[in-house]
C-alpha cells in the first residue's frame, strides 16, 4: 500500500463568502454585486439558489492508485504518512476509537460512531466503481434509512433536523437508500481538490448510496425595494472610501494583507456575544485576538486614517444582513417537500446562491440561527 504525506488539505477554490462579507475582499464593487443579487431573487433570480445542507461526519472516501477503496473522516485522510486512510471497515472502527490516545474508546458515542463508519464503509465500497481512481469529499446526512414521521423521512445529522415528503422525488430515492450524502468536491491522492466533474446521478453503482442533488427553492421572495435603494445609494456615496480601505496593493505595503481575514473573523466571532452594533467594539475585540500587537498598532493607525470607509463599511454589512435574512426567513417557511428546522425554530444551515462571479452564502448568523446554533455545539 501507498502513501503520500502532506500537511494539509489544499483547498483548489476561494470559501464561499456570506453575502454581506463579499465587500470585504472586492470592496464596493462586492458590494453592489452582493445587492443586485440579492435584489434579483424575487426577479426568478431564486432558481439559482439551493440548500445548504448541514451534514455531518465530513468524509473522504474513493480508491487509491492501487484500486484499494479508501473511507474515513477528513481529519484522517490528511493525517501524516496517510496512516488513517482506511482500506477496511475494521481498520477504520480502530482508527476512530484509538483517536486522541484512545481516550474516549470507551464512551458510548465514540462506539456508536466508529460502528457506523464501519457500517458506511461497505456501504459506499460496493458503490464506488472499481476501475476509479481518486476521491469525493462530502457530509453524511445518514447512515441508515431514516424513520418516518407524518409522511416525511425525519433526520438530524449535525444540529438542523430536516423533514422530506415521502411522496416527492427526494423522498422516493431516500426510501431506496441505506446511507446518503452531499458530495462537494474531488480530490486527487496528493489532496488537491477539484470541482466535481462527474455525473453523480449515474457515476455510483445501485442505490444504496444516495447522493444528494442540488435542490432550489421552491418560491421566489419579496424583497423591499426602499432597503435595496437605501443600500445603492450608501455604496455609491461611499465606493471611493470603502475602495481606499480595502486597498489590497496599500494592505499589502503596510504589511496589512490579512486585514479582510481580519474583519472576518471578527465578524464570526460576534455571533457568540451578538450581531449587534457592528464595527464599534472592533478595536477592544482586536485586543483580545491573536492578531500581533505590532499588527494590532499598524491596523488602529490604518483605520483612523480611513475613518470614513471603516464607518460605511459596516453600515453596508449591517443594510445586507437585514435584507438578507428578511429573505432567508421567506425561504425557510415558505411550503416545500423538504423543510428544516434547528430545535423549535424553523430554517436550516441555509442557502447558496449561485453567481459567475462566486458563489455567495445565505446563512443566517444572528440569534437563533444556524451559525450561532453551531458554534455554541460541545464537540
Amino acid at each position: 500500500m501507498r502513501f503520500y504525506e502532506f500537511s494539509i488539505l489544499k483547498e483548489a477554490e476561494a470559501r464561499i463568502h456570506h453575502a454581506e462579507d463579499v465587500v470585504f475582499w472586492e470592496g464596493s464593487r462586492g458590494a453592489v454585486r452582493a445587492v443586485e443579487s440579492l435584489k434579483k431573487l424575487e426577479q426568478g433570480g431564486h432558481k439559482d439558489v439551493t440548500i445548504k445542507w448541514d451534514g455531518s461526519p465530513a468524509i473522504i472516501f474513493g480508491r487509491n492508485e492501487n484500486g484499494e477503496f479508501v473511507f474515513t473522516d477528513k481529519s484522517g485522510f490528511v493525517k501524516k504518512g496517510g496512516v488513517e486512510r482506511a482500506t477496511s471497515g475494521d481498520d477504520l472502527e480502530q482508527f476512530l476509537l484509538n483517536r486522541g490516545g484512545g481516550a474516549n474508546r470507551d464512551k458510548p458515542d465514540r462506539i456508536e460512531f466508529a460502528g457506523q463508519m464501519k457500517q458506511a464503509f461497505a456501504t459506499y465500497e460496493k458503490a464506488v466503481p472499481k476501475d476509479h481512481v481518486g476521491y469525493f469529499k462530502g457530509d453524511l446526512l445518514y447512515y441508515s434509512t431514516p424513520p418516518t414521521q407524518d409522511n416525511k423521512f425525519v433526520f438530524t445529522p449535525n444540529i438542523v433536523t430536516y423533514y422530506v415528503n415521502t411522496a416527492s422525488d427526494i423522498g422516493k430515492r431516500i426510501s431506496q437508500s441505506q446511507t446518503g450524502i452531499v458530495i462537494h468536491r474531488q480530490l486527487d491522492e496528493q489532496g488537491n481538490e477539484s470541482p466535481i466533474n462527474i455525473d453523480i446521478n449515474t457515476f455510483f453503482q445501485g442505490n444504496d448510496v444516495l447522493v444528494f442533488p442540488p435542490v432550489t427553492v421552491s418560491k421566489a421572495p419579496k424583497v423591499i425595494d426602499s432597503e435595496i435603494d437605501n443600500l445603492k445609494i450608501l455604496i455609491s456615496k461611499n465606493a471611493s472610501a470603502l475602495d481606499d480601505l480595502l486597498n489590497k496593493q496599500a494592505l499589502v505595503q503596510l504589511k496589512l494583507s490579512d486585514f479582510s481575514k481580519i474583519l472576518y473573523n471578527y465578524v464570526n466571532q460576534k455571533v457568540d456575544t451578538g450581531l449587534t452594533n457592528l464595527g464599534s467594539d472592533f478595536t477592544s475585540w482586536l485586543g483580545t485576538s491573536k492578531v500581533s500587537k505590532p499588527m494590532q498598532e499598524r491596523i488602529i493607525t490604518y483605520i483612523a486614517e480611513h475613518k470614513a470607509g471603516f464607518e460605511a463599511l459596516w453600515a453596508v454589512v449591517v443594510g445586507i444582513q437585514k435584507v438578507k435574512n428578511d429573505i432567508i426567513n421567506q425561504f425557510d417557511n415558505h411550503d416545500s417537500d423538504i423543510k428544516a428546522s434547528i430545535g423549535d425554530n424553523p430554517g436550516g444551515e441555509g442557502y447558496v446562491l449561485a453567481h459567475p462571479q462566486g458563489d455567495m452564502k445565505l446563512v443566517n448568523r444572528g440569534e437563533g440561527g444556524f451559525t450561532a446554533a453551531n458554534r455554541a455545539v460541545q464537540r
